[in-house]
């Protein structure tokens, strides 16, 4: 019986930690989809710790019933937010969306069939386990310091938590509905918020992807608390001379062929130039490039295949994504507006300055 009321002061201690947070955050500094992200948790996981405590609570039918909805959308919520914070482009979200929305209909839907729920649970462990693999896989090119740090736990602590013990229903581990179960929830949901408000809450870096665009470099005069102004300068010196057409231009490439160490560049790209993500840094520059040809009435021979493999795509699909998310326009439509003469009035180029090229 101790451990039941254990169970329930976790419960209500994570509870309220989840409120305070979603709370703080609405006055924070932050956009709205970290709002909105933060609240969804709040809102979902506090439901889940509600209907699966370990001591039944005798909640009326339809707040039972509002509960148990919103605690189906969990693995929804989870979702948007690991990829609020660690996938910085949105065109590249929708995916995981659609599949993070997929699994908790699943789970909704077996609430009329509770016979079933175990074999919803699949699901959810493909979700977590890929969610897992993302936290870690797009560290490749962040150049925010404090998120390449926590990566690893991050992902362990929510991702690979969630994962861990949807696994552990699922082969039969840990027996559903056991005190057992209901303990590791409540004491991991309480330790995982705790450990992320700490994170979060800190005022000394930004850790949430901003509402806007980094500037251009041309408007960027070398800011005065940058302590690297040399490698600045030889940041826009290589991106002057082209090395953005490098196909597969990776961080580390940069930095082997700057001759500096890696986490000094990202912190100069990031804090200097205003990026926060490398493949974004480099594709601005190509984009810039691609417009160029494409609104050239002497090139209008060459196909989008070719422009792509020009500016140092390595196909047509990830240069449509790239241009579309940063142009408005497909490269086929942006060249008849620009060819057409209308392009001032139906689309605008990001300001990339010509002497990237």
């Amino acid at each position: 019986m101790q451990m039941i009321y254990l169970d329930l002061a976790l419960r209500g201690g994570g509870i309220t930690l989840l409120v305070l947070l979603a709370t703080l955050l609405w006055w924070a500094p932050i956009g709205w989809e970290g709002r909105l992200s933060i609240t969804a948790v709040a809102a979902t996981k506090s439901a889940f710790l509600i209907t699966t405590a370990a001591l039944p609570l005798d909640l009326h039918p339809l707040v039972l019933a509002n509960l148990t909805l919103l605690t189906s959308f969990t693995p929804a919520a989870i979702t948007w937010l690991i990829i609020s914070i660690f996938l910085d482009p949105p065109w590249r979200r929708w995916p995981w969306i659609v599949a993070a929305l997929a699994t908790s209909v699943v789970f909704y839907a077996s609430q009329a069939r509770p016979d079933t729920y175990l074999l919803c649970l699949p699901f959810a462990v493909v979700l977590y386990g890929a969610l897992l693999g993302l936290a870690l896989w797009s560290a490749r090119g962040d150049l925010v310091e404090c998120r390449c740090r926590a990566r690893p736990g991050f992902a362990a602590a929510i991702a690979g938590l969630a994962l861990f013990l949807t696994s552990a229903q699922m082969t039969g581990l840990i027996d559903e509905g056991s005190v057992l179960l209901a303990l590791l929830q409540s004491l991991s949901t309480l330790g995982v918020t705790l450990a992320f408000a700490a994170w979060l809450l800190r005022p000394d870096a930004n850790r949430w992807p901003g509402e806007t665009e980094a500037p251009a470099l041309s408007a960027l005069p070398l800011p005065e608390d940058v302590q690297d102004p040399a490698l600045m300068t030889r940041i826009q010196s290589a991106m002057a001379a082209g090395i953005w057409r490098e196909e597969g231009l990776t961080i580390g490439a940069l930095a082997s062929t700057l001759a500096v160490p890696e986490h000094r560049l990202r912190r100069a790209i990031n804090r200097g130039l205003g990026h926060r993500n490398f493949s974004s840094f480099i594709n601005r520059a190509r984009i810039e490039a691609a417009c160029a040809t494409l609104s050239d009435p002497a090139r209008m021979n060459m196909t989008v295949l070719e422009i792509a493999y020009d500016v140092g795509f390595a196909s047509v699909g990830p240069f449509n994504r790239a241009f579309r998310a940063e142009i408005g326009h497909s490269p086929t439509e942006y060249r008849r507006i620009a060819l057409s003469g209308d392009i001032a009035d139906s689309a605008k180029v990001s300001p990339i300055p010509a002497n990237l090229h």
